[in-house]
């Protein structure tokens, strides 16, 4: 008799925590959807298994899991995880670039504590941009002009010696316009790479800074 109830309650147990397990996973997937519409699966991956650590953790402690489930807010984590994630980030392509810049505007411009970066940011960006602006005309200024300038010597009447070394003087130039160019653009790419993580690290640091003033509060 004895066997057959500590078979039941046994049964009971693991049924029970089979239904924790399940449910965790349930919730670690719904956690991983929203966050890959944001982030890279490395990025993804990373976050997650934190995340069912922290679980883990809080269960080995005696807290129950739908207490620490309600705690946490999956789009609340998306939005408060976006600055570490952005500083972290090893932006190595254009692309990468373009997507760190969108959701960093986005989670400036979306918080109003955030806002004042937001600003800054724009202002900033709006600066080099026009420089890398600059870069590209300057390059395609030259191109076109070395172009025009062999087309216009080839139907001269110079002599060969002198056309050779208008071609060269020429070259020279545009060697020297396409050097600072394309310069110019790298540096800017460098720039807008380092404020990425300057401003991530700000919008980190300040979400920080209101998550201690409520603990305080």
């Amino acid at each position: 008799m004895n066997f057959f109830m500590n078979g039941k309650i046994f049964e009971k147990c693991m049924r029970y925590w089979w239904n924790e397990r399940m449910h965790m996973k349930t919730w670690l997937k719904d956690l991983e959807r929203a966050l890959s519409k944001k982030f890279y699966d490395s990025e993804v991956d990373d976050i997650v298994s934190y995340y069912e650590e922290m679980i883990n953790e809080r269960l080995s402690s005696g807290e129950s899991l739908d207490q620490i489930l309600a705690s946490y807010d999956i789009q609340k984590i998306v939005v408060d995880m976006t600055p570490e994630v952005l500083m972290k980030r090893e932006n190595n392509s254009y692309r990468k670039i373009s997507k760190s810049t969108k959701q960093l505007l986005i989670l400036l411009i979306g918080s109003p504590i955030l806002f004042p970066l937001a600003v800054l940011y724009i202002s900033i960006m709006i600066v080099v941009f026009s420089m890398i602006l600059t870069g590209f005309v300057v390059l395609g200024s030259s191109l076109i002009g070395f172009i025009g300038f062999l087309t216009q010597l080839s139907t001269s009447s110079l002599s060969l010696g002198s056309m050779i070394g208008m071609i060269g003087f020429a070259l020279v130039v545009f060697t020297l316009m396409a050097i600072f160019s394309l310069v110019l653009l790298k540096w800017m790419t460098v720039l807008q790479k380092k404020l990425l993580h300057w401003f991530s690290k700000l919008a980190y640091r300040k979400g920080e800074e209101k998550w201690k003033y409520f603990q305080d509060y």
